[in-house]
Protein backbone atom coordinates (compact mmCIF):
# COMPACT_ATOMS: atom_id res chain seq x y z
CA UNK A 1 0.00 0.00 0.00
CA UNK A 2 1.29 3.76 -0.37
CA UNK A 3 0.33 5.73 2.54
CA UNK A 4 0.95 9.38 3.18
CA UNK A 5 1.06 10.88 6.85
CA UNK A 6 0.90 14.60 7.18
CA UNK A 7 2.48 16.47 10.04
CA UNK A 8 1.06 19.70 11.13
CA UNK A 9 3.24 20.83 13.76
CA UNK A 10 5.88 23.78 13.63
CA UNK A 11 8.71 21.40 13.68
CA UNK A 12 9.85 17.94 12.31
CA UNK A 13 10.38 15.88 15.23
CA UNK A 14 6.32 14.74 15.04
CA UNK A 15 8.01 11.35 17.35
CA UNK A 16 4.31 9.78 17.23
CA UNK A 17 4.39 9.97 13.32
CA UNK A 18 7.94 9.10 12.22
CA UNK A 19 7.51 6.31 14.88
CA UNK A 20 3.74 5.04 13.08
CA UNK A 21 6.31 5.32 9.63
CA UNK A 22 8.72 2.82 10.92
CA UNK A 23 5.69 0.20 11.95
CA UNK A 24 3.67 1.03 8.03
CA UNK A 25 7.56 0.37 6.46
CA UNK A 26 8.32 -2.68 8.64
CA UNK A 27 5.19 -3.83 7.51
CA UNK A 28 6.08 -3.47 3.90
CA UNK A 29 4.10 -0.39 3.06
CA UNK A 30 5.94 2.90 0.68
CA UNK A 31 5.09 5.63 3.15
CA UNK A 32 5.56 9.20 2.84
CA UNK A 33 5.63 11.87 5.62
CA UNK A 34 4.69 15.54 4.51
CA UNK A 35 5.71 18.11 7.18
CA UNK A 36 3.43 21.08 7.35
CA UNK A 37 5.48 23.43 9.79
CA UNK A 38 2.60 25.76 10.92
CA UNK A 39 2.26 27.23 13.78
CA UNK A 40 -1.33 26.49 14.88
CA UNK A 41 -2.89 30.12 14.47
CA UNK A 42 -1.24 30.04 10.76
CA UNK A 43 -3.55 28.51 7.84
CA UNK A 44 -2.19 27.19 4.68
CA UNK A 45 -1.88 29.14 1.37
CA UNK A 46 -3.54 27.67 -1.65
CA UNK A 47 -0.88 26.84 -3.54
CA UNK A 48 0.53 24.92 -0.26
CA UNK A 49 -2.83 22.88 -0.40
CA UNK A 50 -2.74 22.09 -4.08
CA UNK A 51 0.48 20.84 -3.77
CA UNK A 52 -0.87 18.30 -1.31
CA UNK A 53 -3.56 17.41 -3.53
CA UNK A 54 -0.80 16.34 -5.91
CA UNK A 55 1.50 14.68 -3.79
CA UNK A 56 -1.12 12.61 -2.11
CA UNK A 57 -3.39 11.87 -5.29
CA UNK A 58 -1.60 7.83 -5.19
CA UNK A 59 -2.06 7.03 -1.96
CA UNK A 60 -4.08 4.53 -0.37
CA UNK A 61 -4.51 5.81 2.76
CA UNK A 62 -3.78 9.37 3.94
CA UNK A 63 -3.08 10.12 7.43
CA UNK A 64 -3.44 13.57 9.92
CA UNK A 65 -1.68 14.03 13.21
CA UNK A 66 -3.14 16.65 15.41
CA UNK A 67 -3.71 18.05 18.88
CA UNK A 68 -6.66 19.89 19.70
CA UNK A 69 -5.30 23.16 18.94
CA UNK A 70 -4.21 22.27 15.50
CA UNK A 71 -7.66 21.63 14.67
CA UNK A 72 -9.11 23.76 11.76
CA UNK A 73 -5.56 23.26 10.07
CA UNK A 74 -6.46 19.36 10.23
CA UNK A 75 -10.00 20.67 9.08
CA UNK A 76 -8.81 22.65 6.23
CA UNK A 77 -6.99 19.73 4.59
CA UNK A 78 -9.55 17.06 5.02
CA UNK A 79 -11.79 19.42 3.60
CA UNK A 80 -9.71 19.99 0.54
CA UNK A 81 -8.32 16.76 0.02
CA UNK A 82 -11.83 15.35 -0.46
CA UNK A 83 -13.18 17.99 -2.64
CA UNK A 84 -10.09 15.90 -5.15
CA UNK A 85 -10.70 12.25 -4.62
CA UNK A 86 -12.17 9.65 -2.40
CA UNK A 87 -8.80 8.16 -0.76
CA UNK A 88 -9.70 7.39 3.19
CA UNK A 89 -8.60 10.36 5.33
CA UNK A 90 -7.65 9.12 8.96
CA UNK A 91 -6.93 11.51 12.03
CA UNK A 92 -4.58 10.38 15.28
CA UNK A 93 -3.14 12.04 17.60
CA UNK A 94 -4.45 13.53 21.32
CA UNK A 95 -7.82 14.96 19.60
CA UNK A 96 -9.08 12.30 17.98
CA UNK A 97 -8.23 10.18 21.27
CA UNK A 98 -10.41 12.26 23.36
CA UNK A 99 -12.91 13.51 21.21
CA UNK A 100 -13.25 10.51 18.57
CA UNK A 101 -17.05 11.29 17.07
CA UNK A 102 -16.66 14.79 17.03
CA UNK A 103 -13.58 14.21 14.65
CA UNK A 104 -15.39 11.84 12.30
CA UNK A 105 -17.56 14.28 11.37
CA UNK A 106 -14.43 15.55 8.92
CA UNK A 107 -12.21 12.03 8.89
CA UNK A 108 -13.33 9.23 7.53
CA UNK A 109 -11.57 6.76 10.76
CA UNK A 110 -9.92 8.15 13.79
CA UNK A 111 -6.59 6.21 15.84
CA UNK A 112 -8.31 6.48 19.48
CA UNK A 113 -4.68 6.45 21.62
CA UNK A 114 -1.51 4.81 20.86
CA UNK A 115 -1.66 3.78 16.84
CA UNK A 116 0.75 1.57 16.25
CA UNK A 117 -1.29 -1.72 16.62
CA UNK A 118 -4.32 -0.14 14.75
CA UNK A 119 -2.16 0.60 11.68
CA UNK A 120 -1.01 -2.90 11.39
CA UNK A 121 -4.33 -4.46 11.62
CA UNK A 122 -5.80 -1.72 9.26
CA UNK A 123 -3.85 -1.84 6.66
CA UNK A 124 -3.37 -5.36 6.69
CA UNK A 125 -7.08 -5.93 6.37
CA UNK A 126 -7.25 -2.98 3.28
CA UNK A 127 -4.58 -5.15 1.63
CA UNK A 128 -6.42 -7.92 1.69
CA UNK A 129 -9.88 -6.23 0.89
CA UNK A 130 -11.33 -7.40 4.37
CA UNK A 131 -13.53 -5.11 6.49
CA UNK A 132 -12.27 -3.60 9.22
CA UNK A 133 -14.66 -1.64 10.89
CA UNK A 134 -14.42 -3.92 13.89
CA UNK A 135 -10.65 -2.60 14.68
CA UNK A 136 -10.15 -1.85 19.08
CA UNK A 137 -8.81 1.38 18.88
CA UNK A 138 -10.04 3.40 15.97
CA UNK A 139 -13.40 4.93 14.87
CA UNK A 140 -15.14 5.01 11.56
CA UNK A 141 -17.57 6.89 9.64
CA UNK A 142 -19.68 4.73 6.55
CA UNK A 143 -22.48 5.45 5.15
CA UNK A 144 -22.77 8.63 7.66
CA UNK A 145 -23.15 6.04 10.49
CA UNK A 146 -20.27 6.74 13.47
CA UNK A 147 -18.41 3.28 14.60
CA UNK A 148 -16.54 4.09 18.07
CA UNK A 149 -14.65 0.58 18.82
CA UNK A 150 -13.22 2.19 21.22
CA UNK A 151 -9.28 1.94 22.20
CA UNK A 152 -6.95 -0.93 21.88
CA UNK A 153 -4.72 -2.45 23.86
CA UNK A 154 -1.48 -0.26 24.63
CA UNK A 155 1.65 -1.11 23.21
CA UNK A 156 4.25 -2.74 25.89
CA UNK A 157 1.04 -4.64 26.89
CA UNK A 158 0.51 -8.52 27.30
CA UNK A 159 -2.63 -7.66 25.35
CA UNK A 160 -0.83 -6.27 22.08
CA UNK A 161 0.83 -7.37 19.34
CA UNK A 162 3.97 -5.11 20.74
CA UNK A 163 4.33 -7.18 24.20
CA UNK A 164 7.32 -4.40 24.80
CA UNK A 165 8.12 -1.20 23.40
CA UNK A 166 11.67 -2.27 22.43
CA UNK A 167 9.42 -4.66 19.72
CA UNK A 168 8.64 -1.13 17.95
CA UNK A 169 10.97 0.12 15.09
CA UNK A 170 13.14 3.68 15.95
CA UNK A 171 11.84 6.56 14.15
CA UNK A 172 11.58 6.67 10.56
CA UNK A 173 14.41 9.63 9.49
CA UNK A 174 14.83 8.18 5.79
CA UNK A 175 14.61 11.74 3.98
CA UNK A 176 14.09 10.40 0.65
CA UNK A 177 10.13 9.79 1.26
CA UNK A 178 9.84 12.99 3.18
CA UNK A 179 8.63 16.07 2.35
CA UNK A 180 8.70 19.70 4.15
CA UNK A 181 6.63 23.10 3.58
CA UNK A 182 9.16 25.62 2.32
CA UNK A 183 7.43 29.34 1.89
CA UNK A 184 3.87 28.18 0.15
CA UNK A 185 5.71 25.60 -1.76
CA UNK A 186 6.00 22.03 -0.21
CA UNK A 187 9.35 20.65 -1.22
CA UNK A 188 10.77 17.49 -1.18
CA UNK A 189 13.70 16.83 1.77
CA UNK A 190 17.42 16.61 1.35
CA UNK A 191 20.04 16.65 3.64
CA UNK A 192 20.57 20.35 3.79
CA UNK A 193 16.85 21.20 4.96
CA UNK A 194 16.80 18.15 7.49
CA UNK A 195 20.54 19.51 8.92
CA UNK A 196 19.03 23.18 8.93
CA UNK A 197 15.81 21.72 11.08
CA UNK A 198 16.77 18.99 13.24
CA UNK A 199 19.98 20.21 15.64
CA UNK A 200 18.02 18.29 18.52
CA UNK A 201 16.45 15.22 18.40
CA UNK A 202 13.70 13.78 20.36
CA UNK A 203 12.79 10.83 21.13
CA UNK A 204 10.41 8.94 24.36
CA UNK A 205 12.42 6.62 26.48
CA UNK A 206 8.76 5.83 28.88
CA UNK A 207 5.24 6.25 27.32
CA UNK A 208 2.45 6.84 29.54
CA UNK A 209 2.28 9.47 33.31
CA UNK A 210 0.80 7.86 36.55
CA UNK A 211 -0.94 11.41 37.38
CA UNK A 212 -4.34 12.61 36.44
CA UNK A 213 -4.18 15.97 36.08
CA UNK A 214 -7.43 17.39 34.44
CA UNK A 215 -5.91 20.07 31.99
CA UNK A 216 -3.90 16.43 30.59
CA UNK A 217 -4.73 13.55 28.05
CA UNK A 218 -3.63 11.31 30.60
CA UNK A 219 -6.09 12.19 32.48
CA UNK A 220 -8.46 10.55 29.83
CA UNK A 221 -5.92 8.03 28.92
CA UNK A 222 -5.86 6.89 32.34
CA UNK A 223 -9.47 5.94 32.46
CA UNK A 224 -9.42 3.75 29.78
CA UNK A 225 -7.13 1.71 31.52
CA UNK A 226 -7.66 1.45 34.61
CA UNK A 227 -6.07 -1.95 35.17
CA UNK A 228 -2.95 -1.49 32.69
CA UNK A 229 0.55 0.02 34.27
CA UNK A 230 0.19 3.27 33.29
CA UNK A 231 4.06 3.68 32.58
CA UNK A 232 5.83 1.47 29.89
CA UNK A 233 9.86 1.69 29.61
CA UNK A 234 12.44 1.10 26.98
CA UNK A 235 15.00 -1.21 28.19
CA UNK A 236 18.43 0.54 28.08
CA UNK A 237 20.01 -0.72 25.48
CA UNK A 238 17.28 0.07 23.26
CA UNK A 239 17.44 3.90 24.10
CA UNK A 240 21.06 3.50 23.97
CA UNK A 241 20.78 1.49 20.22
CA UNK A 242 18.89 4.11 18.68
CA UNK A 243 20.93 7.13 19.76
CA UNK A 244 23.92 5.06 18.19
CA UNK A 245 22.04 5.16 15.14
CA UNK A 246 21.64 8.98 15.23
CA UNK A 247 25.40 10.23 16.26
CA UNK A 248 26.47 7.59 13.17
CA UNK A 249 24.09 8.87 10.39
CA UNK A 250 22.88 12.41 11.84
CA UNK A 251 26.12 14.21 12.22
CA UNK A 252 24.39 17.99 12.73
CA UNK A 253 22.67 16.65 15.89
CA UNK A 254 23.84 17.91 18.36
CA UNK A 255 21.61 17.71 21.53
CA UNK A 256 19.40 14.69 22.70
CA UNK A 257 15.49 15.54 24.10
CA UNK A 258 13.67 13.03 25.73
CA UNK A 259 9.92 14.27 25.65
CA UNK A 260 8.53 11.96 27.58
CA UNK A 261 6.07 12.71 30.75
CA UNK A 262 7.25 10.83 33.32
CA UNK A 263 11.56 10.19 32.68
CA UNK A 264 12.04 10.20 36.84
CA UNK A 265 10.24 7.91 37.44
CA UNK A 266 12.51 4.87 36.05
CA UNK A 267 14.07 3.26 38.80
CA UNK A 268 17.65 4.77 40.17
CA UNK A 269 19.29 1.35 39.05
CA UNK A 270 17.61 1.86 35.65
CA UNK A 271 19.13 5.46 35.35
CA UNK A 272 22.37 4.91 36.25
CA UNK A 273 22.24 2.51 33.76
CA UNK A 274 21.67 4.50 31.19
CA UNK A 275 23.77 7.25 32.39
CA UNK A 276 27.22 5.04 32.67
CA UNK A 277 26.21 3.92 29.06
CA UNK A 278 24.90 6.81 27.52
CA UNK A 279 27.90 9.11 28.64
CA UNK A 280 30.65 6.35 27.25
CA UNK A 281 28.47 5.62 23.91
CA UNK A 282 26.70 9.18 23.59
CA UNK A 283 28.56 11.97 25.06
CA UNK A 284 26.23 14.84 23.73
CA UNK A 285 24.35 17.75 25.92
CA UNK A 286 20.64 15.69 27.46
CA UNK A 287 17.85 17.44 27.81
CA UNK A 288 15.07 15.95 29.89
CA UNK A 289 11.23 17.19 30.31
CA UNK A 290 9.60 13.95 32.38
CA UNK A 291 10.31 16.24 35.73
CA UNK A 292 7.89 16.23 38.60
CA UNK A 293 8.47 17.03 42.46
CA UNK A 294 7.50 13.95 43.86
CA UNK A 295 9.42 11.81 41.01
CA UNK A 296 12.88 13.56 40.82
CA UNK A 297 15.45 13.16 43.49
CA UNK A 298 19.16 14.54 44.29
CA UNK A 299 20.35 10.63 43.58
CA UNK A 300 18.61 10.77 40.04
CA UNK A 301 19.65 14.12 39.05
CA UNK A 302 23.18 13.78 39.81
CA UNK A 303 23.63 10.78 38.13
CA UNK A 304 21.84 12.32 35.14
CA UNK A 305 24.20 15.77 35.22
CA UNK A 306 27.35 13.68 35.28
CA UNK A 307 26.15 11.59 32.08
CA UNK A 308 25.63 15.39 30.24
CA UNK A 309 22.35 16.41 31.65
CA UNK A 310 22.32 20.59 30.48
CA UNK A 311 18.46 21.62 30.28
CA UNK A 312 15.07 20.12 32.03
CA UNK A 313 11.72 21.01 32.94
CA UNK A 314 9.63 20.64 35.77
CA UNK A 315 5.77 21.22 35.74
CA UNK A 316 4.48 22.79 38.99
CA UNK A 317 1.22 24.51 37.14
CA UNK A 318 0.21 26.23 40.69
CA UNK A 319 1.04 27.04 44.05
CA UNK A 320 -2.74 27.30 44.77
CA UNK A 321 -4.18 25.07 47.24
CA UNK A 322 -7.74 25.45 45.33
CA UNK A 323 -6.19 25.00 42.11
CA UNK A 324 -3.94 22.45 42.99
CA UNK A 325 -7.65 20.17 43.82
CA UNK A 326 -9.15 21.44 41.08
CA UNK A 327 -6.05 20.34 38.61
CA UNK A 328 -5.61 17.40 40.83
CA UNK A 329 -1.73 18.32 41.11
CA UNK A 330 -0.97 15.29 44.06
CA UNK A 331 2.28 17.87 44.93
CA UNK A 332 2.69 19.39 48.23
CA UNK A 333 4.24 22.75 47.80
CA UNK A 334 7.07 21.56 50.62
CA UNK A 335 7.60 18.81 47.74
CA UNK A 336 7.82 21.67 45.02
CA UNK A 337 10.31 23.52 47.30
CA UNK A 338 12.55 20.47 48.08
CA UNK A 339 12.54 20.08 44.39
CA UNK A 340 13.87 23.21 43.49
CA UNK A 341 16.84 23.39 45.79
CA UNK A 342 17.82 20.07 44.77
CA UNK A 343 18.14 21.92 40.90
CA UNK A 344 19.15 24.49 42.37
CA UNK A 345 22.13 23.00 43.52
CA UNK A 346 23.04 22.47 39.47
CA UNK A 347 22.49 25.71 38.22
CA UNK A 348 25.60 26.12 37.05
CA UNK A 349 25.26 23.36 34.80
CA UNK A 350 21.93 22.72 34.02
CA UNK A 351 19.20 25.28 32.97
CA UNK A 352 16.00 24.60 34.41
CA UNK A 353 12.37 25.71 32.90
CA UNK A 354 9.08 25.43 35.46
CA UNK A 355 5.65 25.35 33.68
CA UNK A 356 3.10 27.71 35.28
CA UNK A 357 -0.93 27.80 34.47
CA UNK A 358 -1.03 31.94 34.52
CA UNK A 359 -4.39 33.72 34.88
CA UNK A 360 -6.62 30.92 36.36
CA UNK A 361 -9.82 32.04 37.04
CA UNK A 362 -9.44 30.03 40.06
CA UNK A 363 -7.05 31.69 41.46
CA UNK A 364 -7.32 34.42 43.94
CA UNK A 365 -4.79 37.12 45.26
CA UNK A 366 -3.72 35.48 47.97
Amino acid sequence: MKITLLSIYPDIASFGVRTISAVLKKEGHSVDLIFLTKQFWERFEEKTLNDIVNLTKKSDLIGISLMTNFWDNAVLLTQKLKQHYDTPIMWGGTHPTVRPNECLEYADMVCISDSEQPLVELTRKMAKGENYFDIKGMGFKTNGKIINNSHGPLPGSKDSIFKHLDEIPHQDYDWNNHYILKGEDVLKMDMETLNDQNKTYMTMPTRGCPFACTFCVNSEILKMYPHQKPIRMRTVDNIIGELKIVKDNMPFVKNILFNDDAFFLMPLETIKEFSIKYKKHIRMPLMITGATPSTLSKTKLSVLVEAGLIEMRMGIQTLAETSKKLYKRPHSNNQIMEAVKTINKYKDKVKIRYDFILESPWDTED
